[in-house]
């Protein structure tokens, strides 16, 4: 972590009369989630909730040269867990968050710009509306990058927002898509420019506050419990062990810091 890193606040709160707005703000590296980040946004998310006048919450990124809402997690960390057990906790301690933002009591809006990569994309499937500036690019490029797999549950939430062909798709071609492929599969409420995103976030927000708020958290609690139904608890242990404790995995991330093609052996 650079100085800068740490004399800098890794989330930036502000308030905009009802909606409360969380700024991931690590432009530097594309808002890429650090443990730190982490924390603040969960500590954040426990204020919100014990705060009656919060009535909606938008997530977005600090525009820095490149837009970017997050370019997935903090590599410098992944790379530090070489045990497969150290590298499965971390994937069970982002769970945290997401599960924290989809327990909120409010509605949550992703307002998305640039890179929204592996955590990022994560993080905007947990949240009940989508927007895209026409810079989005979305998606879990693992098989080509790093080499590593989703929890049950994450494969179930990108499902819940896209469809099964959509999130094989994803995964099978390594590829990022466009706010265009995801508005076709209403997995974003609309598309604006780059400059437009937060004024329509804010009105969005604006809008979700006007209505029914025990309507809005009993929808989303019902929605979340018929998801959960069918996801076993611990059913993916062996998945995640396989792939986080592979060789592939520790190929991937060395060649992910060193800027190269990684070279696959499938163990």
């Amino acid at each position: 972590m650079t100085s800068h890193d740490m004399d800098t606040p890794h989330l930036v709160r502000r308030r905009e009369g009802a909606v409360e707005w969380l700024v991931f703000n690590r432009p530097r590296v594309r808002n890429a989630m650090s443990a730190r980040m982490e924390d603040e946004l969960v500590a954040a998310l426990a204020e919100i909730s014990d705060d009656d006048t919060v009535r909606a919450v938008v997530f977005t990124g600090m525009r820095g040269d490149k837009p970017a809402f997050m370019a997935g997690a903090d590599m410098g960390a992944l790379s530090e867990a070489a045990d497969p057990v150290a590298a499965v906790a971390l994937e069970r301690e982002a769970e945290r968050l997401i599960v924290a933002i989809e327990q909120l009591r409010v509605p949550t809006v992703a307002a998305m710009a640039g890179a929204c990569v592996g955590q990022g994309a994560l993080l905007a499937s947990a949240c009940d509306v989508r927007i895209a500036a026409s810079s989005l690019r979305f998606g879990f490029p693992i098989a080509r990058t790093v080499g590593n797999c989703l929890s049950l549950t994450n494969y179930a939430r990108l499902i819940a927002m896209t469809s099964t062909a959509m999130t094989r798709e994803m995964i099978f071609s390594a590829k990022l898509l466009g706010a265009e492929d995801l508005l076709a599969v209403r997995a974003i409420r609309t598309v604006v420019g780059d400059d437009e995103i937060d004024a329509k976030a804010q009105e969005v927000a604006e809008a979700l506050t006007q209505l029914a708020p025990l309507t809005l958290w009993a929808t989303r609690q019902a929605l979340l419990r018929l998801r959960d139904h069918g996801v076993p608890a611990d059913a993916d242990d062996d998945l995640l062990t396989a792939c986080y404790g592979s060789q592939d995995m520790q190929e991937g991330i060395s060649a992910f810091l060193s800027k190269r093609t990684p070279v696959w052996q499938g163990r």
